[in-house]
């Protein structure tokens, strides 16, 4: 009995002493650095061949090896495992049934492998050749971004070169999804790694529209050196032809930086045309900066039928300029080159090219010398000097610009000579008085003296615009600013939270004396259209502050606002520079709403109204609207909002005008956008829409749907134009390839949420 006793003891002993067992270890030297061999068994079995078994691990310079049992050669380094074989080292994860490597030269074959070359590149292949440090050989597999037995995307491989941060190559290859074949490629190379810049064919894309019928487009990309590459386009239209383009960039330093876009479409339909857009800036010594932005076009008709958005298809302006700008302490010096062409309505719906062209308007600046001084203090006393003055050479065509036909009614054309001189000095001093009660009055005074080298006729009836006159303007300019005084009252609830309501009335006052040419003064901008004026306006704020507790302690927050003004003109027509019975766009008439009201003589302007509404940051909506009391009624009313929750987005805009006057219409615009889901994994839609009420049509829509995940995503897109020439419908379509980019026509969306 006592020998029966001593049997689990002794069992427990022994069960002790084979778990304290240490495990074997062994290390050699090496050129590379030190091999540590670790397993359950290890001897050696000749001069130079160690056996190592059971959960043998090596570790050689940053690389680890596991496997049931491997042989290993000191003198040759070379390592031949068998069983399942991982092996890791960096991003490198590789699995296999078998392998056999040197570890001198980093090469050997893996069998039956699997894992990761790179962090976002997942191979399987029969054979994996090692040909030296971060460089295989796969044959017989595929490559892809997704870890499944049957991945959602993969490229077959015969054969393939992968070269870890740098390239993979694969030759004839097809992409799946799934199981489905769906496109070859004979060669197909690709950025693995740190996606360094490296030249070759980018995936094509495709895409349908009902007026340019089915798109087929290929880009090749080349790289210049470190700083510059260029992309070259081709596109097809089945109904329109072949488009070409090209997209250069340079970034020759740390301060300068180049970018050019060139598209041209030769167009079965007659309606092609070219497009050349860039921009190109860098920092000069002693602080100058010189920018270029051009955007040349051949024609309108162009732009609106080939923009991919809706933006660059209504666009009706192109403006390019070069310049050169200083800014300094309380001053800037500025220099300028410019060209800007607008499109008008009319001269859009022209078929006759040459009338058109002529039609539109074009103003040149060749060149414009600006400097300027804002808030300079004078006799250190609080005594302030705004300064601006220019020299400028300036161009302007255009039809109907002073509002005179010919007998038979056709508008006259204006076109200056290639150079009209205009030099202009304006300077203003202010002081701010104190009053009584936060009240504060701010009385300015300025004077403006502009010399033009030309000027237009004063007869009505003259056919020739322009005298070849010079003309000088002088006028002097003068305002009282009466604000800061206002009531308020703080309210509280029964929980202790504070509500402070503020009434601040505002009065101004302007008067401007000394311009009696004004129809003789061509218009190149905003400067020349000034008008004599003897007003004054009110303004009532009511505000309500509430306090928003946030990260950074509590704020006052503006919860609500409303504002409500109007003006009054002691002198209704301006000293002679209104015209009754048409549009009227001068300062101050500009002012107060972006809706134009001035087509007939008034004492009193709309009265302008805005509501603000912000209770909480995630959403707000604005409120606009003016009554008119020559009208008695309400010439215009606006709302714009947005929502955003998480994983919801809602914005949305809606116009609504009357036509009371010349210069006026009856309109109403509504355009909104719903995004909902989470646009980096899972599903989300999304949908942004332009809608005319008042013909009951769509401008433009856009509807999309997408799914992404881990190693791949797609996106469907139905897209819309109905405005001026182009009536549309779109089809596009993506996949997105994690590590790659996309197949398709669309650009992953970016996050919004």
């Amino acid at each position: 009995m006592r020998l029966l006793g001593c049997v689990p003891f002794l069992c427990c002993v022994l069960c002790a002493l084979s778990q304290s067992q240490p495990r074997a270890r062994a290390e050699f030297e090496q050129k590379g650095g030190l091999i540590t061999v670790e397993a359950d068994r290890l001897f050696r079995q000749s001069l130079d061949l160690w056996v190592a078994e059971g959960s043998v691990v090596i570790i050689y310079q940053d690389m680890v090896l596991n496997a049931p049992r491997i042989t290993y050669k000191p003198v040759s380094n070379e390592v031949e495992a068998q069983g399942p074989v991982e092996i890791r080292r960096g991003f490198e994860r590789l699995k296999g049934s078998a392998a056999r490597l040197n570890l001198n030269t980093d090469t050997g074959i893996i069998n039956d492998a699997e894992g990761h070359t790179e962090e976002q590149l997942y191979i399987q292949a029969k054979r994996l050749i090692k040909t030296g440090r971060g460089k295989y050989t796969a044959q017989d597999g595929f490559l892809t971004a997704c870890e499944e037995a049957i991945p959602k995307w993969s490229f077959t491989v015969k054969s393939a070169d992968v070269t870890a941060g740098g390239n993979a190559r694969i030759k004839h290859t097809v992409f799946k999804i799934k199981k489905i074949p769906i496109f070859y490629f004979p060669l197909l190379i690709f950025p693995t790694g740190q996606k360094e810049r490296s030249s070759g064919f980018l995936l094509p894309s495709m895409g349908h529209s009902s007026n340019r019928g089915r798109r087929i487009s290929q880009s090749f990309y080349l790289v210049l050196g470190r700083s510059a590459d260029l992309t070259l386009n081709e596109d097809y239209f089945s109904e329109r032809g072949f488009g070409h383009g090209l997209s250069f960039r340079t970034r020759p330093s740390e301060v300068s930086s180049l970018e050019v876009d060139w598209y041209f479409v030769n167009d079965r339909k007659n309606q092609g045309g070219t497009m050349f857009n860039g921009i190109g800036e860098t920092q000069l010594p002693h602080g100058f900066r010189a920018v270029a932005d051009f955007n040349l076009v051949s024609s309108f008709v162009f732009r609106q039928v080939f923009s991919d958005n809706f933006y660059s298809a209504t666009q009706p302006t192109e403006t390019s300029r070069v310049f050169l700008t200083n800014n300094f302490e309380s001053g800037s010096f500025n220099f300028l080159v410019s060209r800007e062409e607008t499109i008008v309505p009319r001269s859009a719906l022209s078929s006759n090219t040459e009338t058109s062209s002529v039609q539109n308007i074009v103003i040149r600046n060749l060149p414009t010398f600006d400097l300027k001084f804002t808030g300079r203090e004078l006799f250190n006393i609080p005594l302030y000097l705004d300064l601006d003055t220019s020299a400028e050479a300036r161009s302007r065509s255009e039809r109907g610009i002073v509002r005179r036909t010919t007998d038979n009614g056709e508008d006259l054309v204006l076109k200056t000579p290639e150079l009209t001189q205009r030099l202009d000095f304006f300077s203003q001093v202010y002081f701010s008085l104190p009053l009584f009660q936060g009240l504060r009055l701010t009385p300015r005074l300025g004077v403006r003296e502009t010399f033009y080298s030309d000027s237009l006729t004063e007869l009505a009836t003259a056919e020739d615009l322009l005298s070849g006159d010079n003309l000088e303007r002088r006028y002097m300019a003068a305002s009282l600013d009466l604000k800061g005084w206002g009531l308020s009252k703080i309210y509280h609830n029964h929980k202790g939270d504070a509500l402070k309501h503020l009434i601040e009335p505002t009065l101004r006052y302007r008067y401007i004396t000394g311009i009696d040419d004004f129809e003789r003064i061509i218009r190149f901008d905003e400067v020349d259209a000034i008008a004599n004026t003897n007003e004054i306006e009110l303004a009532l704020f009511n505000r309500i502050f509430v306090r928003r507790y946030t990260e950074y302690g509590q704020l006052n927050h503006e919860w609500l606002s409303f504002r409500v003004s109007q003006k009054y003109f002691f002198n209704s027509n301006f000293g002679g520079a209104l015209r009754p019975g048409t549009i009227n766009q001068f300062f101050p008439l500009n002012t107060m709403t972006g809706f134009p009201y001035g087509a007939i003589e008034r004492q009193f302007t709309p009265v302008t109204s805005v509501l603000r509404f912000s209770p909480q940051p995630h959403y707000n909506f604005d409120i606009r609207a003016d009554y008119d009391p020559a009208y008695d009624t309400f010439r215009n009313f606006s709302i714009t909002g947005f929502l955003t929750r998480s994983g919801i987005y809602l914005g949305t805009a809606y116009f609504h005008t009357r036509k009371l006057e010349p210069g006026t219409l009856d309109s109403d615009q509504l355009q909104g956008q719903l995004a909902i889901g989470n646009l980096q994994r899972g599903l989300s839609g999304s949908t942004i829409f332009s809608y005319d009420a008042e013909n009951g049509r769509f401008l433009t829509y856009r509807a999309g749907l997408n799914y992404f995940w881990d190693c791949c995503g797609i996106s469907l897109e139905f897209q819309g134009f109905n405005v001026g020439f182009r009536e549309e419908r779109q089809v596009r379509f993506s996949f997105f390839l994690k590590g790659l980019g996309n197949f398709g026509m669309i650009r992953r969306p970016d996050r919004i949420f």
